[in-house]
């Protein structure tokens, strides 16, 4: 029987499809692992179904976004972890890149967040905690050790995009997103990083 990878997307006020979700789903071989992915914005009992799955998982990721999203992200990572306390939470997305430490400080639910592109990070990740190995040559993460110490791993290279796997929009139902776009939209990422330096965004200090 596989082992599942536990993925969320919180609530929020778009319906683009979660593609950071899809981008590090695509990456694990679902020869091994059952990738199960739950979003906030389209299920209506989001957690009903997470509890479903939670004695199979190996762990479970969040993508987080600054701003309301994170209310919800709480809001389920207690939730889960009142469900199996041991079950390693791994966030990640652009809140995390831009405060990978300060994110483990605010909330002690969270075991580990990840910076910058997730796919090789969490990739990796998964083969640790599955094999209980440490996770000290992780590059891109922040954890918190047994003794309950925050520590900082060094970034993990840039790469471009297309390196990695194809996107496996399989592991949704995409009409859902249409229904809910109202229009048959399907989402992609085309690029890595921009040209433009907005005072809001976090594009120019993950990629530099």
């Amino acid at each position: 029987m596989k082992k599942v990878i536990l993925l969320y997307n919180p609530k929020a006020v778009f319906f683009d499809m979660p593609l950071a979700l899809l981008a590090i789903g695509s990456v694990i071989d679902q020869n091994k692992y059952d990738v199960i992915i739950v979003d906030g914005r389209i299920e209506k009992k989001p957690l009903s179904i997470l509890k479903k799955h939670i004695d199979k998982a190996v762990c479970f990721g969040i993508t987080v976004l600054t701003g309301s999203p994170i209310r919800d992200a709480l809001t389920i990572t207690r939730a889960v972890k009142k469900e199996k306390k041991d079950l390693p939470v791994v966030w990640g997305g652009w809140h995390t890149s831009l405060f990978p430490e300060q994110t483990l400080m605010d909330e002690k639910d969270i075991d580990i967040t990840v910076q910058g592109q997730g796919e090789e990070t969490f990739k990796e990740l998964v083969k640790k905690i599955t094999n209980k190995e440490s996770l000290s040559t992780v590059k891109g993460i922040c954890y918190r050790n047994e003794k309950g110490d925050i520590i900082k791993n060094p970034p993990r290279t840039i790469v471009p995009m297309d390196q990695y796997s194809d996107i496996d929009y399989g592991l949704i139902d995409v009409e859902k997103y249409f229904e809910k776009k109202g229009k048959r939209q399907l989402d992609y990422i085309s690029s890595t990083g921009c040209y433009f330096r907005c005072s809001f965004c976090a594009d120019p200090f993950v990629y530099n």
